[in-house]
């Protein structure tokens, strides 16, 4: 799970967080999601909560995420968080200009942007690569909400 705390537009604090699966029932995994956005949300008090939209499948992996999602929307709004969400595609246009492009293709545009993330960009191992995206997509996330937040603010004081 990526996830990525902006202050304006920089990215401040960022990674992601992994939720072991094998030999584990499903209740367990989503109660340390769970556990895992509630200590970010105490730790660093955010304003707004961006996800992204899930899809709908008859995948169990899938049926699980799509839970995790309402899950973390409920917390968000407990928390009296703004909840926004974005479907990945809507992220990767703004980001990209396009809607289909590749995880690898967002991890670019977003080092391009903060090149200090350079370093999680390139890996010597797929999987690394792979475990890093998903943090690149949280960053992603952030920015568009970020760029959308401001493009307002300068349209309501005009």
């Amino acid at each position: 799970m990526g996830f990525a705390l902006l202050e304006g537009r920089k990215p401040v604090y960022y990674g992601v967080k992994i939720i072991k699966g094998r030999n584990r029932l499903p209740h367990e995994k989503l109660k340390e999601a769970k556990a895992i956005v509630l200590n970010l949300i105490q730790d660093f008090r955010p304003q707004i909560l961006a996800i992204e939209k899930t899809f709908f499948s008859n995948n169990r992996n899938v049926a699980l995420l799509n839970v995790l999602a309402e899950e973390i929307k409920a917390i968000g709004m407990r928390k009296g968080l703004k909840i926004i969400a974005f479907a990945p595609s809507t992220v990767k246009r703004h980001i990209c200009g396009n809607g289909r492009a590749r995880k690898c293709e967002v991890a670019k545009v977003v080092v391009a942007k903060h090149p200090e993330l350079k370093i999680f960009l390139y890996q010597n191992r797929k999987w690394k690569e792979r475990y890093w995206q998903n943090m690149f997509d949280a960053i992603a996330l952030g920015m568009v909400v970020e760029r959308l937040i401001s493009k307002a603010c300068k349209t309501s004081t005009m």
